[in-house]
């Protein structure tokens, strides 16, 4: 994790710049702050940056400083909104300006000349200081509590904040993702005022563009062409000339298609892409960014990397799943219900989607989790990368491991010639979504510990560390605490993977969502049947176990026997058969059913079937699997998958009405699930 540390003379500077930190980074770095007051600095020693708010506390801070740590000085800058306060100050005015100490009021006063109010007559005030004048105009920068005593006007031009200069510095020293930051540092110097006289504009322009290119791109050896909304190149990076084989003369006022092979298309397009040029005989991935705005102007930039071979076949393995559908098709306009409960939760998904953290989908098999995964995708950063999807249940184990982390050459009998890209590779920049991740066995729960904690993985066979930039959302319709507590899932892998939990209720807590679900899906299949209000009615009653699954079956149903009006007795034999309730709570109290089914969503009628089919088999003396047992539910419109049938089975088994036996020994009926389905 990247870390960084404030250090300030007081506790409210260093909280003030620590705060300004987080909100620009987020979760891609640790902030943290102390002052030199009150604070243990040997804890300074633990991260990976220092940075200071002042020059005067180098000495104290450096004998605390480990020897990989980077030390650097926060640049400042106006609060945007302090410079307006400073600008409707009348020319040559007089005024004391208020800060902590002799240093900081200095730099007060150097920032407001610098900004161009050279006009105004400023004195320094701090506290402890001698001699100083009792003017009518006092500036203080956010240290209300320590102005003098004798009056006058007060002007709050509020803390300064950091110059973006010190935002690229931690940018390059981290090797954050550029891109992602270019819209904020922009953001940070598209202040304007209504007075700008041109020149200023032209200076901060000029200064923004040396900033990028000097302090981020040129030590990431990247080569960086800017060019104006006419397509005319503007500046470029000293590596772009090295890359064409070109001097900045050369380059630098011709059209951007003149210098490299693009379409105008691209260069004036309103999405960000990527594509491979070949310069020479040199690959290179040419990224293009063609609506940015810098001052008041709107610019492009592109951005040429050379990439070694396996980065351009990842680039290139990239574009295939995209190609290949590799995309999330549905957003949060496709889940369909209107009830409060889903509003909340469709607003809650679209909040998370703007954050990189993992995200953990909890509801009963049939809720919509993948649909979700696929929303929270669209509506992140990432919506542009691919989105790809692995159920880990229908993975055999041993195979399970090569196809997330991949393998080399040889790495195991039958591996393919060359190795092969994991799962985690082929998602890299997007979203890898991990559905029934309870499965997933516990020697690879480590394995994906270590991917959720250092994003890097290493193929199977493999001895070299890969960096990966992918979000990771899973799913599960087990109780993963209750796992946790039974040693099957790791405890620190469950904290890691539910920092933004996002639980579905089952559609029998959805109220009239379960209509609204039905017409829509008439909508898509082009057909129209009505429900009669006692249907419509005992749909929302009924506790659909297979939820929105079960509900589609039932339509489909409906729509095969030509049904167009709609009453009960038309309904499948398996919605209308829920009267095993009482045969099930005939049997001892100390192991009645009934509640662990309504807890569990286990529809009592189900629960039957499953020991009906059981019991048959028990009289042919057969064994049954779950693939079979699966199978053999679908004729009697019960449509689960193997896991699902598992968890099922795991239940009667804790109630003493089947026998789950290891190994190929198949699931028998006990004496009291004969008796349950004989009462």
């Amino acid at each position: 994790m990247n870390k960084i540390i404030v250090v300030a003379i007081a506790e409210k500077i260093g909280a003030y710049y620590a705060n300004e930190l987080n909100q620009f980074f987020g979760d891609d770095v640790q902030i943290d702050h102390v002052n030199t007051r009150s604070s243990d600095l040997s804890v300074i020693g633990g991260y990976d940056m220092v940075l200071i708010t002042t020059h005067t506390i180098i000495n104290l801070i450096m004998p605390y400083v480990a020897k990989k740590a980077k030390v650097l000085k926060v640049n400042k800058n106006l609060n945007p909104v302090g410079v307006e306060r400073i600008n409707s100050l009348p020319f040559g005015s007089e005024a004391l300006v208020v800060n902590v100490g002799p240093k900081t009021v200095s730099e007060s006063i150097y920032l407001i000349y610098a900004h161009g109010r050279t006009d105004l007559e400023l004195h320094p005030y701090y506290p402890g200081i001698e001699n100083y004048k009792e003017l009518g105009i006092i500036l203080s920068q956010g240290e209300l509590d320590i102005l003098p005593g004798y009056g006058g006007k007060v002007i709050d031009i509020l803390n300064t904040t950091i110059d973006v200069k010190t935002f690229l510095e931690v940018i390059a020293f981290f090797k954050l993702d550029k891109k992602r930051y270019l819209n904020k540092l922009m953001d940070r110097q598209s202040f304007k005022s209504d007075d700008d006289d041109g020149v200023s504009i032209v200076i901060s322009e000029r200064s923004m563009f040396d900033n990028i290119i000097n302090v981020l791109f040129e030590n990431l050896n990247e080569g960086v062409l800017i060019y104006n909304d006419m397509g005319v190149i503007t500046t470029c990076s000293s590596s772009v000339q090295k890359f064409l084989g070109k001097n900045r003369e050369t380059i630098s006022g011709r059209n951007i298609t003149e210098v490299i092979d693009i379409q105008n298309s691209v260069v004036f397009g309103e999405e960000p892409s990527e594509t491979i040029l070949k310069i020479g005989s040199t690959p290179l991935i040419c990224t293009v960014l063609p609506k940015m705005t810098f001052g008041k102007n709107n610019y492009g930039l592109i951005i040429l990397k050379r990439y070694n071979d396996a980065e351009i076949k990842m680039h290139m393995y990239k574009k295939e799943l995209l190609e290949k559908g590799h995309r999330a098709k549905y957003n949060i306009k496709d889940i369909v219900g209107s009830s409060p409960e889903m509003e909340k939760i469709k607003n809650y998904a679209v909040r998370i989607a703007k954050s990189d953290s993992t995200v953990l989908i909890i509801g009963e098999s049939g809720t919509g989790k993948e649909l979700f995964a696929h929303a929270i995708h669209n509506n992140s950063r990432r919506n542009k990368e691919q989105f790809v999807a692995i159920n880990c249940s229908a993975i055999p184990e041993n195979l399970l491991e090569s196809e997330l982390f991949g393998y080399e050459d040889g790495a195991f009998t039958g591996a393919k010639k060359g190795g092969k890209q994991g799962l985690f590779e082929s998602a890299n920049g997007g979203t890898l979504f991990l559905d029934e991740i309870g499965e997933i066995p516990l020697h690879l729960q480590n394995r994906l510990l270590r991917v959720l904690q250092e994003q890097e993985i290493m193929r199977v066979g493999g001895n070299s560390i890969l960096k990966i930039d992918v979000r990771i959302i899973a799913a599960t319709n087990i109780d993963l605490k209750q796992q946790v507590a039974g040693g099957k899932f790791r405890k620190d892998l469950y904290y890691r993977l539910s920092i933004l939990p996002l639980n579905l209720p089952p559609l029998r807590k959805r109220g009239n969502d379960v209509l609204e679900i039905f017409e829509k899906f008439m909508e898509t299949k082009k057909e129209k049947v009505n429900l009669s209000d006692n249907v419509k009615e005992y749909f929302l009653k009924y506790s659909w176990d297979g939820n929105i699954r079960e509900l589609s079956n039932c339509g489909e149903y409906l729509i095969n026997l030509g049904y167009d009006n709609v009453e009960i007795d038309d309904l499948p034999e398996s919605m209308k058969n829920q009267s095993v309730e009482t045969a099930i709570n005939n049997i001892d109290p100390s192991m009645t059913v009934l509640g662990t089914l309504k807890t569990e969503s286990f529809n009592k009628d189900t629960a039957t079937v499953i020991l009906e089919i059981l019991y048959d088999m028990a009289k042919q003396n057969r064994k049954i699997g779950r693939k079979q047992l699966s199978s053999q539910l679908r004729e009697h419109n019960i449509f689960l998958g193997e896991q699902e049938v598992r968890n099922k089975l795991v239940i009667l088994a804790e109630k003493g009405l089947v026998k789950i036996s290891k190994g190929r020994g198949g699931t028998q009926i006990t004496n009291n699930g004969i008796k349950v389905i004989s009462t």
